[in-house]
């Protein structure tokens, strides 16, 4: 795997183009430049580049002392299934130990099995509040 993850936060568009890859916009009706507030406000975040190509992104929402919650994980639909992923979310987890935070995600009931086998497991019932 020859990519470059960098903790350097992407312009708007390469962000933006990403969500939309991943069917994210039409869901989050975000802007170019939310999305990109939404990245830099957040605890930790890390990018993965194929030359100048962002092709994965992944955050962690965190107070820095107790939790860590990694979400926004995605990548590009042509470069899954080539251990992308796992490698973001090996990286998102190493931070969050080095700073002994109990670490947490949600995920669809889909996506469920992957994340079981990058060592997470069923903890809570997940909910929201329709708008």
């Amino acid at each position: 795997m020859n990519y470059r993850f960098t903790e350097q936060i992407p312009d708007s568009d390469a962000l933006f183009v990403l969500y939309d890859a991943v069917d994210w916009n039409d869901f989050l009706g975000l802007s170019k430049e939310q999305i990109t507030q939404a990245t830099a406000q957040s605890w930790y975040a890390l990018h993965v580049y194929d030359g100048e190509q962002l092709i994965g992104t992944g955050r962690v929402i965190s107070d820095g002392v107790i939790n860590g919650c990694l979400c926004g994980v995605a990548v590009h639909p042509n470069y899954q299934k080539q251990g992308i992923g796992s490698e973001l979310i090996r990286r998102l987890v190493d931070q969050c130990r080095k700073h002994h935070l109990h670490i947490q995600l949600f995920c669809t009931e889909q996506n469920a099995a992957y994340y079981r086998k990058l060592g997470f497991e069923v903890f809570a019932v997940g909910m929201k509040q329709h708008a």
